[in-house]
C-alpha cells in the first residue's frame, strides 16, 4: 500500500508538470519560453515528451504491478471471508466496535432473543446467537460477496493502465472526431 501511494503521487505531480509544460512542441518554443538551459533540461528528462517518456511508462507498470499483487496477497483471506459457513465471532473485537449496540431491557433474554432472530432471519442472509453469562450476542450480516468489489476496482485500473500503456506503444494519442 505504502508502494502504490508513492507511486500514485508521483504519477500526480509529474501529470501536473505534464499539463504546466505544453507537450510535443518543437525546440523553438521551449528555448523562448523557458530558455537554453531548461529546454535541454526538460529535453534529457523526455519531459516535452512527458507521457510517451519510458519512465512514466516504468510508473504506469509498477502501480499495475503493485495492484496485481496487492490483490493476489489479500484473495485468499477475502475467499475465506466470503465463503466460510459459519464465520467466527470475535466477543473482544465486538467490544470494541462502533457498530455495536448494548442496552437492557425488562423483558427476559430468552424472549429478546426470540424476536431479535425471528426479525434476522428475514433481513440478513446469515445470522446467528451465543448465549453468554451476561446475556447474549447476536451475529448477522448480508453481502459478503460485495467484498469482492475492490477487484473489480483493481481489474478496471489495471485495463485503463494497459489501454494507455497500448496506446502508447501503438502511437494512438485518443478519440479522433470524424466530420459527418
Amino acid at each position: 500500500v505504502k508502494l502504490t501511494v508513492t507511486v500514485l503521487l508521483t504519477l500526480a505531480v509529474t501529470s501536473i508538470v505534464g499539463t504546466v509544460i505544453q507537450q510535443n512542441k518543437g525546440p523553438s518554443y521551449y528555448i523562448h519560453n523557458f530558455g537554453d538551459f531548461y529546454y535541454r533540461l526538460f529535453e534529457t528528462l523526455d519531459i516535452i515528451d512527458m507521457y510517451h517518456s519510458w519512465w512514466y511508462q516504468f510508473l504506469l507498470l509498477l502501480l499495475a504491478v503493485n495492484i496485481i499483487a496487492c490483490s493476489v496477497d489479500r484473495l485468499s483471506t477475502t475467499w475465506k471471508i466470503i465463503f466460510i459457513k459459519n464465520p467466527k465471532f470475535n466477543t473482544p473485537r465486538f467490544r470494541k466496535s462502533a457498530s455495536r449496540i448494548e442496552f437492557t431491557d425488562d423483558r427476559t433474554p430468552k424472549l429478546l432473543k426470540k424476536h431479535y432472530e425471528q426479525v434476522l432471519s428475514k433481513n440478513f442472509g446469515y445470522h446467528r446467537a451465543e448465549d453468554k453469562d451476561d446475556g447474549f450476542f447476536i451475529f448477522a450480516e448480508k453481502w459478503r460477496w460485495t467484498r469482492l468489489g475492490v477487484y473489480l476496482v483493481h481489474l478496471s485500473i489495471i485495463f485503463l493502465l494497459l489501454g494507455g500503456l497500448i496506446g502508447s506503444l501503438y502511437g494512438f494519442e485518443g478519440f479522433v472526431n470524424v466530420p459527418e
